[in-house]
């Protein structure tokens, strides 16, 4: 057993694994697909299991979605192009709504018809079970032997070394496949899919310390694994059958590595699903592509940080635009203006339920001298919120809105430094 710390040549060697996988996961490049399907037989084989017919989706949400639509459809006994129709209008649709971007729902629903289509032809696949489980158990049995040749501190190191850097590289990615995917399995009802997936950006983590224990430490491993990983994208397992996506056909970043495009989508498959961000913030697709549509509405709807996207894009090139122009289209009224504090603004969209605006100044200037300026929404009745719920009422003024921010009243409040 390896019980001695890495060297100084094998952490030397660290940084080319990190990269190497990294890499990988954030790759756009297409996809082999011969290369890919010998990879995911070979691995079908490595967990004693035959080699399976492959399907090939735009996109991980296509791959998904034709998996629970071919899953209903071969419960029932199978269908045609009618069935798979009616089927996509019943589950496929509404997770498309909660899912996709509505301008990509068309171009997703004809991938899906067609994979599904192809998979209910594939007769080899009529039984239809789930090798996840055997191939999972290969891969735990791969890494038993790993965790049997090295010692615990080791893995540790490795784990904090290597793994996580490699996750985190591709966590923009992971964040952005991974909740949306489970929101289509939970809207879809997918009791009759399993919805695991493997492959990259799953399995990166895993793949680069296995990679790092052979090519390195001089553990011999079959590569089987690995090359599916290095090849492929996300795809779903059956007996007989495969769901295989295809990997985005670009990503876009700024200098700072955080996800951003200011005229289009930062990341894109080439079914249309993608995702629009600013600066590593998430922004619907009209912020980005068409802001003149941007309105208040979407405005007050929008999280913290899109709102304050938004807000500096909100009747952008007019003589009144941002915030100001803001407040005036919601025919905001204002409740107080403290130099110290800000100004507190009232907007009356719903009686029932009034808004207060917090408008607060920067203290630090921008590159080019100005002080910028950020709307914040506070409680109706400026209550600070502190464990175990809200505290008590109070006037609305601006200290005292700026206070119930920290879950102070304004009595409590007193800054030392303000940023």
């Amino acid at each position: 057993m390896r019980d001695t710390p890495l060297t100084l040549d094998e952490r030397a060697r660290l940084p080319e694994f990190i990269m190497h996988w990294a890499r990988i996961g954030l790759s756009a490049q297409p996809i082999e697909h011969s290369a890919a399907e010998r990879a995911i037989a070979a691995l079908y084989a490595w967990a004693g299991l035959p080699k399976p017919r492959i399907v090939w989706a735009p996109c991980p949400m296509t791959a998904l979605l034709s998996l629970i639509l071919y899953s209903r459809l071969r419960h029932r006994g199978g269908a045609d192009g009618s069935t798979i129709a009616l089927a996509l209008d019943r589950f496929a649709e509404p997770a498309l709504d909660a899912a996709v971007p509505v301008e990509a729902h068309r171009q997703i629903r004809i991938a899906v018809e067609q994979a599904v289509a192809e998979a209910l032809a594939c007769v080899e696949a009529l039984n239809g079970g789930w090798p996840a489980v055997a191939i999972d158990l290969a891969r735990r049995r791969m890494l038993g032997v790993y965790a049997g040749a090295v010692s615990l501190p080791l893995r540790v190191s490795l784990r904090q070394l290597l793994m996580q850097p490699v996750r985190q590289r591709v966590r923009p990615l992971s964040a952005l496949l991974l909740p949306t995917l489970r929101t289509a399995v939970e809207v879809g009802l997918s009791r009759h899919a399993d919805p695991a997936c493997f492959g990259a950006p799953r399995w990166l983590g895993t793949a680069a310390l296995l990679d790092y224990l052979d090519r390195v430490l001089g553990l011999p491993l079959d590569r089987r694994f690995l090359d599916t990983v290095e090849g492929c994208g996300l795809f779903w397992p059956r007996d007989g059958l495969c769901f295989a996506a295809e990997r985005p056909s670009y990503f876009n970043w700024d200098e700072a590595g955080q996800l951003h495009c200011a005229v289009g989508p930062s990341v894109a498959y080439p079914s249309g699903w993608s995702w629009w961000h600013r600066h590593g913030v998430p922004l619907p697709q009209q912020v980005i592509e068409a802001p003149e549509r941007i309105t208040p509405e979407a405005i007050r709807q929008a999280a913290p940080a899109a709102r304050r996207v938004m807000l500096e894009h909100y009747r952008a090139g007019e003589p009144v635009a941002g915030i100001a122009a803001y407040l005036r289209d919601s025919g905001a009224r204002l409740l107080d203006h403290d130099p110290d504090f800000g100004k507190l603004w009232r907007i009356d969209t719903d009686p029932a339920v009034p808004m207060l605006m917090l408008e607060v100044e920067n203290r630090t200037p921008e590159p080019d001298g100005a002080y910028q300026h950020f709307l914040l929404r506070v409680d109706p009745e400026l209550r600070p919120l502190r464990r175990g719920g809200f505290g008590k009422w109070q006037h609305p003024t601006a200290r005292n809105a700026v206070a119930s921010t920290f879950g102070l009243t304004g009595a409590e409040y007193g800054p030392q430094v303000e940023s």
